[in-house]
């Protein structure tokens, strides 16, 4: 990349402001309606957090972003808050308002000057290919021992992609999926998905790719560091000491490990951060495969990676995961040599207001669930087989959604099978459930 491009990309990532996007017209009525309640008796922490009585309440960090944005940005900043609560919005199944919440802290405005140097700038692009993410990934695994790959926290695409790479890899001899997401205590439910496997995993499509890989025979990896004391870089350490004590006790273990944003990042860009793949690499003399897929995400993690994104989708047309390379090998479009590949998503498409993406690649079908409550809210499906009514607050959805479609009904993605449908209203009050079959 040439010194020129860089300077213009780094002013991009202090001035870009991408095009707006907006929040949902359901996400944008609770907060009205909770805005009008006087007793909601929320708690004064400053975290958005999903659990509530030791229930999870999905709506509850809403509420809390409704009533006390101002208390919540003092605490941290702008940036922190909005990226904190496009996280929780995350586990509602509302995506557009994940991603409208995201570009929040996009403020700055960018100068059509220089909007007209970047556009003259095809250095970035010259000779790049792309191949298809999945097929690429695999054939490069066969013959790894471990595999790395990331997720943004508030994208659960990500952890759809990294579904569909499951059932290859086990043919591939993979056995043990270590994630980072998994409840590291002795409380953990490993076996079956509730609210003690782990936070992020109470996100139904993260719900989902543990369900999976149980399904196929993969053992569960809870590899996070259980010492709330120590400092980024000993955690990092602790988190690689952890995915090597597999490969010491079972030397033919072949791995794939699921973690957070930057973790499997091979090198350190500061002594402050040294990430857990760069750690594992010494502890355990293993060149693991490591993937990205945060940085070429719509909106990437950063203005930054959202400029390059957006600088190849203006040139270039996909549907499905792709690799980029150049001379027919993986092309670091950040020059930093930090992954071993990254992946490119498209941008989402929406139908019936839900992201498309949600199918699973076809696994899970588009399914109609009709409104039968006047102060209808929310619907959540529940796997019939895993359903306790009493206990329905531990429970992770298949999906659930607050967002209507025009034609008044709630679009749920499920695969054949027996759910237990629960109707809630906007204070999370359970309304009603009936069973509902999908074919």
């Amino acid at each position: 990349m040439s010194k020129t491009l860089v300077i213009l990309l780094w002013i991009f990532f202090f001035s870009v402001n991408h095009s707006s996007a907006q929040t949902s017209e359901n996400f944008n009525d609770l907060k009205k309606y909770i805005q009008t309640q006087k007793k909601l008796n929320l708690d004064s922490s400053e975290f958005l957090s999903i659990y509530h009585n030791k229930e999870l309440h999905y709506l509850y960090p809403l509420y809390k972003s409704f009533t006390q944005e101002p208390t919540l940005i003092g605490s941290s900043n702008a940036m922190q808050y909005h990226a904190d609560l496009s996280q929780a919005i995350s586990f509602s199944g509302d995506y557009a308002t994940v991603l409208a919440t995201e570009k929040m802290s996009y403020d700055s405005k960018l100068t059509d000057s220089l909007k007209k140097i970047i556009s003259k700038q095809t250095d970035l692009l010259t000779g790049i290919e792309f191949r298809d993410a999945k097929k690429y990934i695999l054939e490069r695994a066969r013959h790894q021992k471990v595999v790395m790959i990331n997720e943004a926290h508030n994208k659960p695409l990500h952890r759809a992609f990294t579904a569909s790479l499951l059932e290859d890899l086990y043919a591939l001899g993979f056995r043990y999926f270590a994630m980072e997401a998994l409840n590291q205590f002795p409380n953990a439910s490993l076996k079956q998905v509730n609210i003690l496997t782990g936070h992020y995993t109470c996100e139904p499509m993260a719900g989902e790719l543990v369900r999976k890989a149980i399904s196929i025979g993969f053992t569960l990896v809870a590899y996070d560091d259980s010492a709330y004391l120590h400092t980024t870089n000993q955690r990092s350490y602790a988190e690689a000491d952890n995915i090597n004590q597999v490969l010491k006790k079972d030397p033919t273990a072949k791995i794939l490990v699921y973690t957070g944003y930057a973790n499997n990042e091979e090198g350190a860009t500061s002594d402050d951060r040294i990430p857990m793949a760069a750690y594992f690499k010494i502890i355990s003399g293993i060149d693991p495969l490591t993937i990205d897929q945060s940085e070429l995400t719509e909106q990437s993690t950063s203005e930054y990676g959202a400029a390059i994104y957006d600088q190849i989708n203006q040139k270039f047309s996909f549907s499905t995961p792709v690799v980029p390379l150049k001379n027919s090998r993986p092309k670091d479009l950040f020059d930093l040599n930090l992954y071993d590949i990254y992946i490119m998503h498209p941008v989402t498409k929406y139908r019936n207001g839900r992201a498309i993406w949600n199918s699973m690649n076809g696994t899970k079908k588009e399914t109609p669930v009709q409104p039968i409550y006047q102060s209808l809210f929310m619907i959540q499906a529940f796997y019939d087989k895993e359903y306790i009514e009493k206990q329905v607050g531990k429970l992770v959805p298949a999906d659930q959604t607050y967002i209507t479609a025009q034609d008044g009904y709630y679009y749920l993605y499920l695969q054949k099978g027996r759910y237990q449908i629960v109707y809630r209203d906007m204070q999370y009050k359970i309304l009603g459930n009936k069973v509902l079959v999908v074919e």
